[in-house]
């Protein structure tokens, strides 16, 4: 692919990622949706994932997987609603299975979806388990519109970037090798899950968007990584603040749809102009999604979203997961080799 090409394709994989969060928010926030960041989220996993656009066969699996997950998730919930002990345990085997999946190319995609749906469904449980089971049909609905806005996006803009070799954090390698990455990462987000599950809802921001930086690439570099994921998650939440105060501004269709689409744009444009951080700005994408749709649920839930509160608490809990993460190097093995790290 010439140069020009491979830059159109990034151009076009940007604007897919701006056409699915804008698209996303605008259309859950529009229809009531009771978790408005939730097809946005799906479909900003599903778009950047490595490998070539998903088939439909794929993505009825996905959809199969996630219902799966979704009343699996729920099924643990109730059954240990009472037992603080079997709920924590119940929601460290979810994240097992999420990460072993997430860390093989072939079924990275369901391990995403299974981390996303655990994530909500065990922490709308801990809210109310009767909560939780009335909002399992509305999550598949959402689910089934963000895996629409993967193929939308992709119709819209249909360049696809060069192939490269893969060099995530949890690359594939052997199943015991894998296993011991599952195994740290859980280690990492399941205190963290524990400690929020008492605040309410909107925990699920920070949650979601440290399982977003765990499945990420180069996690266990320096310093210099956790001052770039602070930031990316500080940006990502300063622009759901400043979205959400110029909406509530003008509080109609337009701007709701002009401020979603100019800021999606925004964030995506960096992750054009430099993609070497994309596992950095990712995270900040989420955050941003998460922030902004949150703030537009129903009054019931959206009155627990502090925007800057969850800022706070994404940035900080992003570097007790770096700071974590890094006691589980000799164990977990999750730096690559220098040779992933050649250029080829």
């Amino acid at each position: 692919m010439s140069r020009d090409m491979t830059m159109l394709a990034r151009r076009d994989q940007g604007l897919r990622l701006a056409f699915a969060v804008a698209l996303g928010l605008v259309f859950e926030i529009l229809r009531g949706a009771l978790v408005p960041p939730l097809a946005a989220v799906i479909a900003l996993q599903l778009l950047t994932l490595p490998g070539s656009r998903p088939t439909a066969k794929k993505a009825i699996g996905f959809f199969v997987v996630v219902a799966g997950a979704t009343l699996f998730a729920y099924g643990v919930s109730a059954l240990t609603a009472d037992s603080p002990w079997l709920y924590a345990v119940g929601v460290g085997l979810i994240y097992l299975w999420g990460f072993a999946l997430a860390a093989q190319p072939k079924t990275a995609a369901a391990g995403a979806m299974i981390l996303t749906m655990g994530i909500v469904v065990t922490t709308l449980a801990a809210v109310s388990t009767t909560l939780a089971a009335i909002l399992v049909a509305e999550l598949l609905i959402s689910v089934s519109v963000g895996i629409a806005l993967m193929f939308l996006a992709h119709a819209a803009f249909p360049r696809q970037p060069p192939a490269t070799k893969p060099t995530a954090v949890m690359e594939a390698g052997p199943v015991g090798g894998i296993g011991r990455r599952a195994i740290a990462a859980t280690a990492v987000i399941l205190p963290l899950h524990l400690s929020l599950t008492a605040d309410g809802f909107a925990a699920m921001v920070v949650v979601l968007t440290v399982a977003t930086m765990l499945r990420q690439q180069r996690i266990a570099q320096s310093t210099a990584y956790a001052v770039s994921f602070a930031a990316g998650n500080l940006m990502g939440g300063l622009l759901a603040a400043v979205a959400v105060t110029m909406v509530d501004l003008h509080d109609n269709v337009a701007v709701l749809a002009a401020v979603t689409a100019a800021f999606a744009l925004f964030i995506a444009w960096q992750l054009d102009r430099g993609p070497a951080l994309a596992h950095v700005l990712l995270p900040g994408f989420v955050a941003f999604a998460l922030l902004f749709g949150l703030a537009f649920s129903p009054a019931a839930l959206s009155a627990d979203v502090d925007v800057l509160k969850r800022l706070a608490q994404i940035v900080a809990a992003g570097l007790y997961a770096l700071a974590a993460i890094s006691l589980f190097l000799p164990f977990a093995r999750i730096a690559p080799s220098p040779a992933s790290l050649r250029p080829s």
